[in-house]
């Protein structure tokens, strides 16, 4: 059943919002003057299980922005690396002992989602309706890109506004949190890029803005690998989404390597001096026989997916800062 709003003689619509995200994600209601319609489910029907509940503005006690609780997302993720890494490691070491092994891409993977589902949970909100009888809470999904989770706070925000034009009491928790939740990945972090001229002999290769389409020199090495920079013009940030299998396969084959392709060459170069070292000690260590069972397996693990790990990190922080939402909307009627 479609969400259906039958308004009563001389009620007035406040607001009709909806969020769109997919079948579970999705989100429909309205605030009139005397009424907040709500989505709700029968526990038992024969057809269609959806219906649109009318609550009186008297029942309803108040709204809250709520901060979801992220400790359960974050000991699914923590088993997630740990059975991964485990697991890979496992599959990993009769290939590197010159023996016969079956490699699979399942384990990894594993390993990369618990390392995404952290920064996915951290400064999630949701809503809650408390309603005398039956109280009302969404939880929003789990969105990577910046421009969906930017889409939940507009959206909420909106949801508040409504409720205080129709007198209902609201608490919203992000206003006490240290920053609102927008998901936006700090453009202050990237280095910023300069301007293109003719005139200067410097080296760099002519690149547009992808917003401004103002002119920017751009590093060659930085250009191929798509490090992202601040256009010095528009403020916003410049630069190619990476390929993910790619970066996948370089750190898991080319070790400390790979950080030359995710990293700036100073801070790539520091990053594989520090697994070389880790490498020789441990390699040193083996022959040797200094270290316990648990020992090799914890440090063939930090040396063999270390690598793995921080990339993939860095490969989140990435594409969250460049891709935007698709299947999100909302709308206000006054």
């Amino acid at each position: 059943m479609s969400f259906e709003i039958h308004l009563e003689d001389g009620e007035r619509l406040i607001a009709n919002l909806s969020f769109i995200a997919g079948k579970r994600g999705s989100l429909n209601l309205a605030i009139s003057d005397r009424a907040i319609y709500l989505p709700r489910r029968k526990f038992f029907a024969v057809s269609d299980p959806d219906y649109c509940e009318r609550v009186p503005l008297n029942r309803a006690l108040q709204a809250t922005v709520r901060k979801l609780n992220p400790y359960p997302l974050w000991t699914l993720a923590l088993v997630m690396v740990l059975a991964g890494s485990l697991t890979t490691v496992l599959m990993m070491l009769p290939i590197l002992r010159g023996e016969e092994g079956n490699v699979s891409g399942y384990p990894p993977a594993i390993v990369v989602v618990g390392l995404v589902i952290p920064f996915v949970a951290r400064r999630r909100y949701g809503l809650t309706i408390s309603i005398e009888d039956d109280p009302f809470s969404w939880k929003p999904p789990l969105f990577v890109d910046s421009a969906s989770r930017k889409a939940v706070g507009s959206f909420l925000d909106r949801v508040i506004e409504a409720c205080r034009k129709a007198g209902i009491t609201v608490r919203d928790e992000r206003v006490d949190s240290a920053s609102r939740v927008e998901g936006v990945v700090r453009s202050n972090s990237y280095p910023t890029a300069e301007l293109y001229s003719e005139a200067t002999k410097t080296k760099g290769i002519r690149r547009l803005c992808y917003h401004c389409g103002v002119a920017l020199k751009v590093n060659r090495w930085e250009d191929w690998n798509g490090f992202l920079s601040k256009c010095p013009h528009c403020g916003q940030l410049h630069g190619k989404s990476w390929n993910a299998y790619r970066t996948v396969l370089a750190s898991l084959f080319l070790n400390a390597f790979s950080f030359f392709l995710t990293m700036r060459l100073k801070r790539a170069f520091l990053f594989f001096v520090a697994f070389a070292l880790l490498l020789a000690g441990l390699s040193v260590a083996l022959e040797r026989g200094l270290l316990s069972g648990a020992s090799e397996l914890v440090l063939l693990s930090v040396a063999l997916l270390g690598p793995f790990a921080i990339n993939s990190v860095l490969l989140l922080r990435h594409e969250t800062a460049l891709k935007s939402a698709s299947a999100v909307s909302h709308q206000l009627t006054e």
